[in-house]
């Protein structure tokens, strides 16, 4: 599994000009995951790492996301009182290394 990079900067198609640089996953084992009470729901799908610049009401983010068309898939949890919303973005590889060292210069180009 690879790692992809795209750029939606604030001159094109993104809103309130704000620039978007996303690390994107596609492949088996990206999954979102929400356990609520004696429910999990999880959805497969396209797992992001997204560097949000500019951004009026936050300034920059880092943000890590799952996109998916279809719907969630509920399933029974043992509920443990807790709440919790997990990305799983594939496996702790060599590519995943990369991606987060490229993301870290990004940010230190940026507070530089």
């Amino acid at each position: 599994m690879t790692w992809t990079r795209r750029v939606d900067r604030r001159d094109g198609d993104m809103a309130h000009g704000i620039t978007f640089v996303m690390q994107e996953r596609r492949g088996d084992g990206i999954r979102g995951e929400v356990a609520v009470a004696g429910r999990k729901l999880h959805a497969d799908g396209v797992g992001a790492l997204t560097l949000a610049w500019d951004q009026h009401r936050y300034g920059d983010e880092l943000i890590a996301q799952l996109f998916t068309k279809e719907p969630y898939r509920v399933i029974a949890r043992r509920a443990d009182g807790w709440t919790r919303v997990q990305i799983f973005l594939g496996p702790a590889d060599l590519a995943t290394a990369m991606m987060l060292e490229n993301i870290a210069r990004d940010i230190r180009a940026r507070l530089a």
